[in-house]
């Protein structure tokens, strides 16, 4: 916990500083309390523990002792299949601990929404969301991680006369700074 205390939720794209990880999980678990309760045919709890888990590995899929970057570990495994090793390890340690078999059904449920969290396959997941709580975490995912990335590209600006920023790549657009609502305080 140490390190998912400390750790960023990315090297570049999004939440990418100290302690971006857990600022991006409490983010994601804030957002299901409210939307979740609007879907009363989806797990509540199965949907906080899935955001809680959904990025654990990335605690160990980065190093960020002098410079947000990837480990060789993480490089070569990555923080979803870690991530799925240790729901494993921890199934298996309660099961000893508790003297009863891990519901199969709650393993592999758990193990999919870490496989199918990014949403598409190009974005990595090695799973499409399959359960209507996966899908629901992709979409929380990906609405905090692109409105995080929006709001640093104008923080982080280098034209503050310029109206727009340049181009993202990873948004696909660039990025009109104007607050015209006054809610961002100095940026725009």
């Amino acid at each position: 916990m140490s390190c998912f205390r400390k750790a960023p939720a990315a090297a570049v794209m999004h939440h990418a500083y100290l302690g971006g990880l857990l600022e991006h999980t409490l983010n994601l678990m804030e957002m299901a309390l409210r939307v979740i309760p609007l879907y009363p045919k989806l797990s509540l709890e199965l949907v906080l523990g899935g955001l809680f888990l959904h990025d654990i590995g990335k605690a160990k899929e980065l190093s960020y002792e002098t410079a947000i970057a990837y480990t060789d570990e993480g490089q070569l495994v990555g923080h979803i299949v870690q991530a799925v090793i240790w729901i494993e390890k921890k199934a298996d340690a309660v099961a000893e601990r508790s003297g009863k078999p891990f519901p199969d059904q709650l393993r592999w449920v758990l193990k999919h929404i870490i496989l199918s969290h990014h949403g598409k396959y190009e974005f990595g997941s090695p799973k499409l969301p399959a359960i209507p709580e996966a899908i629901a975490i992709h979409y929380l995912d990906n609405l905090d991680a692109k409105v995080n990335m929006f709001v640093a590209e104008i923080d982080n600006d280098r034209d503050p006369a310029s109206h727009w920023t340049n181009y993202n790549r990873a948004v696909e657009t660039r990025i009109y700074k104007p607050d015209v609502m006054g809610v961002r305080g100095e940026a725009g």
